[in-house]
């Protein structure tokens, strides 16, 4: 047993150790840095199409007064005035002529034709921010992977400042050795997700 500490704590051990932990907390790092942009970017998109769906349904509520003034005008005028009747007519968007058609005027099919633009458009951002979310996370499971491979990195420089017969050096050693495994166990599962 106390040969198996010996190797444990020994220089080439150790040495090992300082070489694969600042290697996974280098990698971890950059990794987290690439989720962490890949996130903002996919934030950015979907705060982008969320201004864009507004500006969608600020257009969509203007062309339902449209309609609601034109239908009007064309009620008024309707047997009356058949020239200004037909011009107010002609100014109909095409779902209230659809609408119209099915006998089902300003039902739910109206409104939900004239804010699709708006709807889709606030799907689409919807599925950026979930690719956000996903990132968000990619983002913090390397950053744990970093941790932990940072921590290990201190136990294993720590352990080689100390004499060779002090049995800490083999302790330390060996709890780097273990927070190298989890880290790397930590790193492969959110690269893999």
């Amino acid at each position: 047993m106390p040969s198996l500490f010996k190797r444990i704590g020994s220089n080439l051990m150790l040495g090992f150790l300082v070489s694969a932990l600042s290697v996974l907390t280098a990698t971890a790092n950059y990794m987290a840095y690439h989720a962490g942009n890949v996130a903002g970017d996919h934030e950015a998109e979907g705060d982008r199409l969320l201004a864009l769906s507004n500006t969608y349904y600020l257009e969509a509520n203007q062309n339902i007064i449209v309609d609601y003034n034109m239908y009007d005008g064309y009620v008024i005028n309707e047997g009356v005035d058949d020239f200004n009747a037909q011009y107010y007519q002609d100014q109909f968007s095409s779902s209230l002529v659809d609408s119209i058609a099915r006998d089902d005027i300003w039902g739910e099919q109206y409104y939900n034709e004239m804010y699709s633009l708006s709807d889709d458009t606030v799907a689409e951002a919807q599925a950026s921010f979930d690719l956000a979310n996903t990132a968000d996370e990619r983002e913090a499971g390397f950053q744990l992977s970093m941790l932990i491979a940072a921590v290990g990195l201190a136990f294993a420089a720590y352990a080689s400042l100390l004499n060779e017969e002090n049995r800490l050096r083999a302790v330390f050693a060996l709890i780097s050795f273990l927070l190298l495994a989890f880290s790397a166990l930590t790193f492969l599962g959110v690269l893999a997700s």
